[in-house]
């Protein structure tokens, strides 16, 4: 894995993943924050190629202390099995309660998820020194929680699928939309304009530069979903 980012608190790493799809490669990022005092490190869900994420652990010479879940997409928790044999029993994996649900909102669930941490949104996760707030941003699935770090400098946030230059992530329908908006206005937008974003998948953004595509397509009236690919954009370039 890459250096990707810095702040004064975390060192952020980063590496592209290929998940092998029916329809051809499925490409997601792989992250793992690391607490700059202590050395704890925090893996960003449980991607494919796990082999290459564990390498890159190794590597840094890092201390994994716990698996932190965006949601429970299977591209998100492919090597949930291999990263439980791996890490062992002490180090807890956390999700919304919500995503550990097989029910009809989830049903790429072929049973319940076994979470050591239930999450709803509103905690603190430590990680050494560093603390990681939970905000739950239900749209993308029911149980999407994003994990904002605080810094007047270098503030960051993981936010899995919920946001992505240009708009939000893939949703079933318009009811997944209308909350995801929310979700992306009322918990996203609310935080510095300089937070920088770290996305299930592509590039970064900020959140001062998703608002301006928003406000953009919002005056524009060109924000919709295709209801063919279940995308959203801001309709903006």
């Amino acid at each position: 894995m890459e250096l990707h980012a810095e702040s004064r608190l975390l060192r952020v790493y980063w590496r592209l993943v290929v998940m092998q799809m029916s329809w051809g490669p499925f490409e997601n990022n792989a992250f793992v924050l690391v607490d700059k005092g202590s050395g704890d490190a925090a893996i960003i869900d449980a991607v494919a190629q796990h082999e290459l994420v564990i390498a890159g652990i190794e590597a840094s010479g890092c201390t994994p202390k716990m698996v932190l879940f965006t949601h429970s997409h299977p591209d998100h928790i492919k090597s949930y099995n291999e990263l439980r044999e791996w890490l062992g029993p002490n180090v807890p994996f956390y999700m919304h309660t919500s995503d550990t649900v097989a029910d009809d909102q989830h049903p790429w669930l072929e049973s319940d998820l076994e979470i050591d941490i239930h999450m709803e949104g509103g905690e603190t996760v430590l990680l050494g020194d560093t603390e990681l707030e939970v905000l739950h941003t239900p749209g993308h699935t029911t149980g999407s929680v994003s994990y904002y770090i605080a810094d007047d400098q270098d503030p960051y946030c993981v936010v899995g699928d919920t946001l992505f230059p240009g708009g939000p992530g893939n949703t079933r329908g318009m009811p997944q939309v209308t909350q995801e908006v929310r979700s992306i206005v009322t918990k996203l937008y609310g935080l510095p304009e300089h937070t920088l974003t770290f996305n299930g998948h592509g590039d970064d953004t900020t959140i001062g530069a998703s608002i301006d595509e928003f406000v953009a397509g919002a005056m524009a009236g060109s924000i919709a979903r295709d209801d063919a690919s279940g995308d959203t954009t801001w309709g903006v370039s």
